[in-house]
């Protein structure tokens, strides 16, 4: 991919102007819980930030109405545990969020996931929390609550996770005790199977993991383990209570939060192989320091020899660093409880609490400044020989840690949560959900780390955790575990507000759960962050703002109305155009599609008989945005472009022409350019056509208008629109390009595209071409010296241009900019769905021209015929093909006005043809005389039915021999003898029994004889002008032009202009003995294409006359298997001239 890196300077300060402007204005009130000024902190080198966009508010206070959320197609689903369900959210709109439904079940609702598929599961604890819990499986892309199934696990289920390939559910059973602990239930880990399909597993599908093997001395040492043991068969495993699941491939990491320690799990046997203790923090360590008193009347971090801190994790997350897995935890510490007892204890009340008075080393701090009102447990530090507490441990870490999965500890954020914090908040850095202050947490576990998730964003791994008290999210780059670095902080809360009276003013409170979302699942197509509050209730959707604005701009050129599928000539056809454009919106909303021209006229049978309205339905549908002319948008004149055309677009800006003048005033014709804004960029599309366009249609239509200079209307407008600072980007669309495909080529100012391209203002970003029907991306220096993209999508839709931009988010400079080519096909098949709607405007249309192809066009004065009966001999001349040639001649010499008004290419760039070739193969039926010698379009359709258009090139009478003698195919062809059908004018004599090379006698043109030196202009479908059916030396051709006329439209034209048409004589080839050769077939019944490119089998299975061209002009013809209704229509009657009234210079903006 090509790219362009640079600031725009020129032109940046009105617009600077304009942002200044808007700054300055009164900020816009909250809405639904996004407070006025979120609280935020990054380093100066921040990769990103998080902006909040959106939230969803239950209205429910401190009742856990949203703990855990999951993101699967453009929705959330968020556990209510206030109401026992899943609340289904539509996200597609971030920014106002609406429930659809909520799943519900029995029990209390405590986790939920999805699976890529939409198959959803939820863990509920059952009503009496003892007894064991369900999963319940759900059809997460149902409209309603669908439930699938449900298989039982363990007690309490507290957290499920999906296994990366989809086939497993893991599931923490937390297993609490009682209230009165008269019961307490093992805790354990579900190991579910999962069905392929979105239905629901079977009980048998699930296996429990338990502690068993781990009971009395197996138990690891460091395993927090205590309390008492109401059933004393297995003590140990009814004291574990996993809490969070992450899985790594087949093995998944389980946190056991009271016993500060992660269990392992191999899924593949459902069995528990390790249980591995964290170990504690030390707080003597100057990283270590903490804030440990709520009445000192400060924020003070410090450090203290012999505390340590409990890590006891809630949330885990893993991933894989240069081959390794990690496993990364929220710190946040928890307590355990029973009955009258309770583990904490405040240091100075030790003595009365727990199991003795502190030891020596802390009597001097119990007072209420220095560790006197710190919560520790009364389970770790006291030395029963001294009878005091010589070591003191608090609950949680204040931090998050990346641990390897044997447990070794190889980064901690040490003392910076509170440090972080305390430089966002000030004096509300100690904060819980109903008090706003700098003290109130400091005697417990700081700001509570709850919950964390990983996602990896260009390359580069970053943590997200949640903290529970303050609120908020804390982003580390953890790319490099052993040194990760903070990045950035948010909070969507207002410590002014009061929660319990006003709660949506408050924001967001009690971050619980937290989930990464990836650009390719999320509803912007840019990574996403959405965060689960449990006291405010709140779900709130952050974008992951790098402070840049991505666009892109997708294109075609030249789409001629190729509405229906051709996939044998790489014709996507409409519908899959249209899916290509839905699917990579996608992936970025910032999206806009546009058109360098020609959308219309020259177009197949099935648009063209409809005055190309389908084509114009079937863009719109599929989103155009903004299209210039090209010259036959002007095809059945101007006031059909203005009353007719673009009404029917929907509006002006689908007609940019910024060099078409009113001939009268010399004021623009048509809009000369369009601004679209997306995402706040405003972009401005110049439309501009070739100055050649009055000679290529009828001058009748045009005859109010002119043609002017391209890169003087290209740069005036520019420079008007760059002084007045109305847009960010100018994107120049000009019908107009260059000859070959070499991006070599586009700096040859001879040319008046080269003269464009170099020419072409610095304000002007990246120019969009058309008219020449090439492939092309190639980067070319503007005047200034950057680097400018210039691209061309070939023709027929089978590539969508594609222009990708990086702006800057508040200056809107241009950061970046780089062109690309998608094609739509490969191989034969389509490489994007095919759009539903479009698809069935292509139907609709289809419908019609068969019903509009029984149209009379002309009429014949007897049977024209193919070779052999129903065409099955090629091998012989054929009325049908020497008319074929004499049409291709007189369109190729433009012999008529409808043949001019055919051309895509300028006349004075045509020569005058003196000879025209058909090759047999392109025949695939008679027209036959009938009743009254009528002919209908079907019938003309289904003579050529392959949408070739007209080439023409210089062969010398030495080449023009060799093209005869390649009437004899090689050897091993399926036929032997292709017999070319030639122009009237042209003969020659040969004989069938000849060496190779020796057929052809003498050739005349006009009665004279060919000269082998010199050169002549020949005329040929697309399809054996590329050497097609193995006459090859028509590829050694030079000079080759594609007028762009196409084969039907031109053959309906000739019929118009010669209200009777006869057979074309035979003769024109002779054989030696002066005796014509064996001409027309008998029989009825028209002839079947076959299938394929190249020289084929017998009639009705392959034959010649498809295929796809080579390089340079050689435009891509379709296949033998496409139906009538694909052949080209270019030939339309051209509407008279209009009067046009002065139009003042004007330009279309939507917003």
């Amino acid at each position: 991919m090509l790219s362009r890196s640079f600031r725009r300077s020129a032109g940046s300060v009105a617009v600077a102007a304009v942002a200044c402007t808007l700054a300055l204005a009164a900020p816009s009130p909250a809405t639904a819980a996004i407070v006025a000024d979120p609280i935020e902190v990054s380093t100066p080198d921040a990769r990103f930030t998080l902006k909040p966009l959106g939230t969803f508010e239950t209205g429910v206070f401190d009742e856990s109405a949203a703990e855990i959320v999951a993101a699967y197609n453009s929705r959330l689903f968020v556990v209510n545990a206030q109401a026992g369900s899943v609340s289904v959210l539509d996200a597609s709109d971030p920014a106002a969020m609406t429930q659809l439904f909520a799943v519900a079940g029995t029990g209390v609702a405590n986790s939920v996931a999805v699976r890529d598929d939409g198959l959803g599961v939820i863990a509920f604890e059952a009503p009496v929390k003892t007894d064991p819990g369900t999963l319940v499986f759900f059809d997460a892309n149902a409209d309603e609550p669908v439930i699938l199934g449900s298989v039982t696990v363990g007690a309490l289920p507290d957290m499920v996770a999906l296994s990366a390939d989809g086939t497993t559910a893991v599931v923490a059973n937390e297993g609490e005790p009682a209230d009165d602990f008269a019961t307490d239930p093992e805790g354990s880990v579900a190991v579910v199977a999962l069905p392929a399909t979105v239905a629901s597993p079977a009980q048998s599908d699930v296996r429990i993991a338990d502690f068993h093997a781990f009971e009395g001395d197996n138990l690891p040492a460091g395993v927090r383990v205590f309390g008492p043991t109401p059933e004393a068969d297995y003590p140990v495993s009814r004291n574990l209570e996993p809490e969070y699941v992450t899985i790594d491939g087949a093995t998944a990491y389980v946190s056991v939060q009271e016993a500060n320690a992660i269990a392992t799990v191999d899924l593949a046997t459902a069995t528990v192989t390790a249980i591995t203790p964290l170990g504690f923090k030390d707080h003597a360590l100057d990283a270590n320091a903490l804030d440990p008193s709520d009445k000192d009347g400060a924020f003070t971090q410090r450090t203290y020899e012999n505390l340590f801190g409990v890590y006891m994790p809630d949330g885990i997350a893993s991933y894989q660093a240069n081959g390794t897995t990690y496993l990364v935890t929220a710190n946040e510490g928890d307590a355990r409880e029973w009955g009258d007892y309770a583990e904490p204890s405040r240091v100075k009340d030790l003595a009365d609490d727990g199991y003795g008075p502190v030891c020596e080393n802390f009597a001097s701090l119990t007072g209420n400044a220095e560790l006197g009102r710190l919560n520790v447990t009364r389970e770790l530090g006291f030395n029963a020989d001294a009878g005091c507490y010589d070591e003191l441990y608090a609950f949680g870490g204040r931090s998050f840690s990346i641990f390897t999965t044997d447990g070794t500890l190889v980064f901690d954020s040490g003392a910076a949560f509170e440090q972080i914090t305390f430089d966002a908040l000030g004096a509300f850095v100690n904060s819980n959900h109903t008090e706003a202050n700098a003290e109130g947490r400091s005697d417990d576990k700081g700001p509570e780390p709850e919950s964390v998730a990983v996602g990896a964003i260009d390359g580069r791994t970053y943590a997200f955790v949640g903290l529970e008290r303050v609120g908020g999210v804390v982003v580390y780059d953890i790319t490099t575990p052993t040194d990760a670095t903070f990045v950035t902080y948010v909070n969507n809360r207002d410590f002014a507000a009061d929660a319990e009276a006003d709660l949506s003013s408050a924001g967001d409170l009690g971050a619980e759960g937290v989930t990464f979302i990836p650009a390719d699942a999320s509803p912007t197509g840019e990574p996403m962050l959405a965060v689960a509050n449990e006291v405010s209730g709140t779900t709130t959707l952050f974008a992951i703002d790098d402070g840049l604005t991505e666009v892109q701009i997708l294109n075609v050129n030249d789409f001629h109305g190729r509405i229906e599928a051709n996939l044998g000539g790489g014709e996507p056809g409409a519908a899959v155009l249209a899916g290509a454009v839905s699917t990579l919106t996608a992936e970025n909303p910032n999206t806009l599609f546009v058109s360098a021209g020609d959308n219309i006229g020259a177009s197949t049978f099935t648009s063209f008989i409809d005055s190309d309205n389908p084509t114009i339905d079937a863009l719109v549908a599929a989103g155009l945005d903004a299209s210039a002319v090209g010259n036959h948008e002007f095809d059945a004149g101007m006031a059909d472009l203005t009353d007719r055309v673009v009404p029917r677009f929907g509006g002006s800006q689908y007609a940019l022409g910024a060099n078409v003048y009113d001939r009268a005033t010399g004021e623009p014709a048509l809009d000369e350019y369009s601004i679209q804004t997306v995402d706040g960029v405003r972009v401005a599309f110049i439309g501009t056509v070739t100055a050649e366009t009055a000679a290529m249609v009828s001058a009748e239509g045009i005859a109010d208008v002119t043609f002017g200079d391209e890169l003087e209307a290209a740069n005036r407008v520019a420079t008007e629109l760059t002084a007045a600072g109305a847009a960010d980007v100018i994107v120049l669309l000009t019908h107009n390009g260059q000859a070959t495909s070499s991006c070599a080529d586009l700096t040859d100012a001879s040319t008046t595209y080269g003269a464009l391209v170099a020419g072409a203002s610095s304000d002007i970003d990246a120019i969009i071409s058309g008219h020449t029907h090439q492939a092309y991306a190639c980067e070319v220096n503007d005047p200034a010296g950057n680097a400018r993209p210039v691209i061309q999508a070939h023709q027929y839709g089978t590539t969508l241009g594609q222009i990708s931009m990086t702006v800057d988010s508040e200056s809107k400079q241009l950061v970046a900019i780089s062109g690309d080519l998608v094609p739509l096909t490969a191989d034969g098949a389509a490489l994007y769905p095919a759009d539903e709607e479009v698809a069935a405007i292509v139907a609709e249309a289809a419908a019609v021209a068969a019903d509009k192809g029984s149209v009379t066009v002309g009429a014949i004065s007897a049977d024209i015929l193919r070779g052999g009966t129903n065409g099955s001999d090629r091998g012989v001349e054929s009325a049908m093909g020497n008319l074929i040639a004499d049409v291709t001649l007189w369109a190729a010499s433009g012999q008529s006005a409808e043949a001019a008004a055919a051309r895509a290419t300028p006349a004075a760039a045509v020569p005058t043809a003196d000879i025209a070739f058909m090759n047999p193969g392109g025949l695939r039926a008679d027209l036959r005389y009938g009743t009254d010698g009528s002919v209908t379009y079907r019938d003309v359709a289904s003579v050529q039915p392959f949408a070739n258009t007209i080439v023409t090139l210089t062969l010398t009478g030495a080449q023009i021999k060799s093209v005869l003698e390649e009437q004899w195919q090689p050897d091993g062809a399926s036929r032997p003898k292709l017999h070319l059908g030639v122009s009237e004018g042209f003969s020659y004599t040969y004989v069938d029994d000849a060496p190779r090379g020796e057929h052809i006698l003498s050739m005349s043109l006009n009665g004279t004889p060919i000269d082998p030196a010199a050169r002549y202009t020949v005329a040929a479908n697309s399809f054996l002008a590329s050497g097609g059916d193995n006459f090859v030396t028509f590829a050694q051709g030079t000079d080759r032009v594609d007028t762009g006329q196409a084969d039907l439209g031109l053959t309906v034209a000739y019929f118009a202009a010669h209200p009777v048409v006869d057979p074309a004589p035979l003769g024109r080839a002779i054989l030696a003995t002066g005796e014509p050769g064996e001409g027309e077939g008998e029989g009825e019944g028209e002839g079947e294409p076959g299938e394929g490119g190249g020289t084929g089998g017998a009639e009705g299975s392959a034959g010649a006359g498809s295929g796809t061209s080579g390089g340079g002009n050689e435009l891509a013809v379709t296949g033998a298997e496409a139906p009538y209704a694909l052949a080209l229509g270019a030939a339309v009657l051209l509407a008279g001239g209009l009067v046009l009234s002065a139009l003042r210079r004007r330009g279309t903006r939507t917003q």
